[in-house]
């Protein structure tokens, strides 16, 4: 840690190096994994990530200095890399802290994420020797200032990465590099945050079955995923349902109200319905049994036509018909919930 503190204090010394009146300028940074502020994963899985940087504005020569923390509310992070473009921050042609340019790991959390770059124009040293690059984050040309990898929690949830502490420098417009490249203060600016929205798909139980005309309890069962990315999606079956009866399934992305009689739908409005072809099968005549079996299969290209975009929450139901049943003469399964994976 001392080493740290002394090589930051240089760092911020490169960057102070024949500064002037501060300018209007900020440094905004921004966090996206897949270009995107928010992201939708399951327990355990990795997300990548980058942190663009973009000025607020044009009256400097660009970056010449930046550091910052980030912090992670789902775990412990990992160092993270230069940017493509970051060589002239990286030590030896510019400065950085002894644990590397990706920061230093402390309480999970990244310290100073950064370096400066050669702009005393030092010959003498091992280190800074690069050579200076000016026009770097400037307005309109944003530029991956550090990269990484994170671990979503195993614990559904929503998580936040976030920087922080943020200081920089930029080249004086006025400079020219001889004998060295003078710098500016640069304020902090927008410093947004990656969401990471971690989901359990396991469908759930969210109402149980009741007894048909038969006496018989209907059972949910299933197997995979609903998920954009799978190849085989989300298979939803009903068990011990009447035999050689028509039914259909029902959906919503709206909660209901389990009922108790299970005389009714427990899942909310709108609801949108399946059709299915054929009846349940089954031996025998017609409702005599309890063999019968319904299945449904969410794959990719159904949750697509759909609109069931990843983060949804869908709840299922099967119906069927129940000819001695009293009323309706329709005869209601169990019902579950479940999130769209990505």
């Amino acid at each position: 840690m001392k080493n740290n503190i002394l090589v930051r204090g240089l760092v911020f010394t490169l960057g102070l190096l024949g500064t002037q009146a501060a300018l209007a300028t900020d440094l905004d940074l921004t966090i996206l994994s897949a270009g995107s502020p928010v992201v939708q994963v399951l327990p355990g899985d990795p997300v990548n990530y980058t942190i663009t940087g973009e000025l607020t504005d044009a009256a400097n020569l660009g970056l010449a200095m930046f550091a910052f923390d980030l912090t992670y509310d789902g775990g412990s992070l990992s160092p993270a890399s230069a940017g493509p473009s970051m060589a002239p921050f990286v030590t030896p042609l510019g400065l950085n802290n002894p644990a590397g340019f990706g920061g230093t790991p402390q309480g999970g959390d990244l310290l100073q994420i950064g370096g400066a770059q050669n702009t005393i124009v030092n010959t003498f040293a091992s280190k800074p020797i690069g050579p200076v690059q000016t026009g770097i984050a400037l307005p309109g040309s944003p530029v991956t200032l550090a990269q990484g990898v994170l671990m979503a929690p195993s614990q559904p949830g929503t998580y936040s990465l976030r920087a922080t502490h943020l200081f920089a420098n930029v080249i004086d417009p006025s400079t020219t590099g001889n004998p060295f490249w003078r710098v500016l203060p640069c304020a902090e600016g927008t410093l947004s945050e990656l969401v990471i929205i971690v989901g359990d798909c396991a469908p759930e139980l969210v109402c149980t079955g009741k007894p048909n005309s038969l006496g018989c309890v209907p059972r949910m069962v299933w197997s995979g995923e609903a998920s954009l990315s799978s190849s085989t999606g989300l298979a939803l079956g009903v068990l011990r349902v009447l035999n050689e009866e028509f039914g259909a399934w029902a959906w919503s992305t709206s909660a209901g109200t389990p009922n108790p009689l299970g005389n009714s739908l427990c899942i909310g409005g709108p609801v949108q319905i399946e059709a299915i072809s054929g009846t349940s099968g089954g031996g025998g005549s017609p409702h005599t049994t309890c063999d019968g079996s319904f299945r449904f299969r969410l794959g990719s290209a159904f949750l697509a036509s759909r609109g069931l975009m990843p983060g949804t929450t869908v709840y299922a139901q099967c119906i069927y018909r129940d000819p001695l049943a009293v009323g309706q003469n329709i005869a209601y399964t169990p019902a579950v919930s479940f999130v769209v994976c990505p």
